[in-house]
C-alpha cells in the first residue's frame, strides 16, 4: 500500500497528465499549486504563513498539504518469484537468478505508467530493471514537481516489459531507455502491444536474466483508475451494494478533535457525505462550495460531513501528519461542516474499496444510506440540484 500510495504521488506530482482531475483522482502538475477560488474560501495568512494570490485570483491554499520529499529507491517493486498485472493483462516469472539479483539490490525493479487526457485508460505502463549508482540509491526527491520521473529517467536500465497504446509504440527508444526491441504480443482488446526492450550494453549477466522473464499474456481487468500494477478491487461494498444499508454505529473523532458518533445524521433528513483526501485538488477545490450548500440548506433538513480518508493510514493507524493538513484545510476554507476522520469500522464497511477522489454519497437520519453514489467534483449548481432531488426522494414517505 505504501508503495503503491508513494508511486501514484510521484506521478501526480511529476504532472504526466495533462488534466488535474482524473475523474476525481487528482494529479499535481509541477509547480502547481491546489487552488482555491480566494472570493468562496476566504483564505488569509495564519500564524505566520503566507497565502500567495494567483493571478486568476485563485489562491495556493494546498501546496503545503503535499509537500515533502522521499528515498525513490525505496520503493523499488519486492523480489518475488511472479507479478501478476490484471489491469495489464500481464502475469511475469521471474528466475531464481534474477531474484536473487534483486534481493541482492544488485538490480531494481521499478514500475511506471502514464494516462490519457480522459484518465480511463493508461497510454502505457512499464516494468524497468535497473542498475543504480550510490548517488542514486541515497537520491531523495520532491514529492511535487518532476523530481521523481527525472530520477527515473536518469537510471541505467538493463531491460524493460510494458504495454503501450499505438501512440507510444512510436517512441520506446524515449520511454524505455533501450534502443532493441521485441514484440511480445497484442493485449486481449487489441488496443496494446507488449514489448520486451533491451540495452545492448548492459551487464551480460543481467542481461540474461531479464531477458529469461516469463512473460504470460492474460485477458485484461477493466480498468479502476487505481493504479494499472495494483490488485483490482471489489467496489461493490461502495456502490449499487450499498443502497438499503447503513453506516452503523461508530465514535470517532474530527480532526477539530470532538467526539462525533452515528447520532450526527439524526440532526438532518439528508447529511451528504462527502469522502476526500488532503492531496485531492478536485476534493479541495470544491469545499467552499459545499459550504455554501450547507448554508443555504441546512433549514430545509440537509447537512453536510467530510471525511478525510487519508488522515487513516493503510496500517489503521491515524495519520497526525495528514490530520494536520486536513486542520489547516479546514480553516482556510472556512468549512463549518465537520471533517471526520475514519471510524476502526469505516462506517459500516462503506468507506472500503474506495478508488476515486471525492466520492460523495447521502445518509437519512437512521443512518440508512439512500439514493445514488456520486463521483468526482461538481459546481455548486450541479450539487443543488443533486440534492433536492436526493431530499426529495427521502422526505416522499414523510
Amino acid at each position: 500500500m505504501k508503495n503503491r500510495r508513494m508511486r501514484l504521488m510521484a506521478i501526480f506530482a511529476a504532472g504526466v497528465l495533462s488534466v488535474t482531475s482524473m475523474g476525481g483522482i487528482v494529479t499535481v502538475h509541477a509547480g502547481e499549486a491546489l487552488a482555491v477560488p480566494a472570493d468562496e474560501a476566504g483564505v488569509v495568512q495564519t500564524d505566520g504563513e503566507d497565502v500567495q494570490a494567483a493571478e486568476d485570483g485563485s489562491v495556493a491554499a494546498s501546496e503545503g498539504l503535499i509537500a515533502g520529499s522521499f528515498k525513490p529507491s525505496e520503493i523499488a517493486q519486492p523480489a518475488q518469484d511472479t507479478y501478476e498485472y490484471p489491469f495489464l493483462g500481464m502475469k511475469l516469472g521471474i528466475s531464481k537468478e534474477l531474484k536473487e539479483q534483486m534481493e541482492k539490490k544488485n538490480i531494481s525493479m521499478f514500475t511506471d505508467e502514464r494516462w490519457n487526457d480522459n484518465a480511463d485508460a493508461v497510454t502505457y505502463a512499464t516494468a524497468s530493471w535497473c542498475t543504480l549508482t550510490d548517488e542514486q540509491k541515497d537520491a531523495e526527491v520532491d514529492k511535487m514537481g518532476t523530481g521523481y520521473d527525472d530520477w527515473l529517467k536518469s537510471l541505467s536500465r538493463v531491460g524493460v516489459i510494458g504495454m503501450y497504446d499505438e501512440e507510444s509504440q512510436k517512441d520506446l527508444d524515449t520511454i524505455t531507455g533501450c534502443t532493441e526491441h521485441k514484440e511480445l504480443g497484442t493485449s486481449s482488446d487489441g488496443k496494446y502491444k507488449y514489448y520486451l526492450s533491451t540495452n545492448k550494453d548492459a551487464d551480460a549477466d543481467l542481461l540474461k536474466d531479464v531477458e529469461g522473464i516469463e512473460v504470460t499474456l492474460t485477458e485484461m481487468t477493466p480498468f479502476q483508475m487505481l493504479s494499472a500494477f495494483d490488485q483490482p478491487q471489489d467496489t461493490s461494498d461502495s456502490t449499487e451494494a450499498t443502497e438499503g444499508t447503513n453506516v452503523g454505529k461508530f465514535e470517532t473523532t474530527g480532526v477539530d478533535g470532538k467526539t462525533y458518533t452515528q447520532d450526527i445524521f439524526s440532526k438532518y433528513d439528508l447529511t451528504m457525505v462527502n469522502i476526500f483526501t488532503t492531496w485531492c485538488s478536485p476534493c479541495v477545490n470544491e469545499i467552499p462550495d459545499l459550504e455554501k450548500l450547507y448554508q443555504e440548506m441546512k433549514d430545509k433538513g440537509v447537512g453536510v460531513v467530510g471525511v478525510t480518508l487519508d488522515t487513516v493510514g493503510s496500517d489503521g493507524k491515524q495519520d497526525e501528519e495528514a490530520v494536520k493538513k486536513a486542520q489547516v484545510l479546514q480553516e482556510k476554507t472556512k468549512a463549518s461542516y465537520p471533517f471526520l476522520i475514519p471510524d476502526s469500522g469505516m462506517m459500516n464497511g462503506r468507506l472500503n474499496g474506495i478508488s476515486a477522489f471525492p466520492e460523495t454519497f447521502f445518509v437519512d437520519k437512521n443512518g440508512n444510506i439512500v439514493g445514488e453514489t456520486y463521483s468526482g467534483s461538481h459546481s455548486l449548481e450541479d450539487w443543488k440540484e443533486i440534492v433536492e432531488k436526493e431530499l426529495e426522494n427521502v422526505t416522499e414517505g414523510k
